[in-house]
């Protein structure tokens, strides 16, 4: 197990927004001054022949369906910070 996978080990690995989380924190750990909106977001729904907002959804559902009260942008931005130091 890696570590966004015990960063996200709460989740429920089952949901298509996990798929979507993980690779959206790898592709944010990559770079640096990413707008999660306007770059990752978008690159990740290219990857996965959908669209961004499809993305943003399905992470959000994925955290709300597990009572995180972070929006999918501060969730994916703590644990970028988390996993950067």
């Amino acid at each position: 197990m890696n570590e966004i996978e015990r960063e996200l080990a709460f989740l429920d690995k089952n949901c298509l927004g996990y798929k979507f989380l993980k690779k959206t924190i790898e592709v944010a750990m990559e770079k640096d001054k990413l707008n999660l909106c306007c770059d990752v977001f978008p690159f990740v729904a290219k990857k996965f022949g959908t669209n961004k907002l499809c993305v943003e959804r399905n992470i959000r559902y994925l955290l709300k369906k597990a009572n995180c009260p972070l929006s999918s942008k501060r969730f994916v931005l703590s644990v970028v910070e988390k996993l950067a130091n």
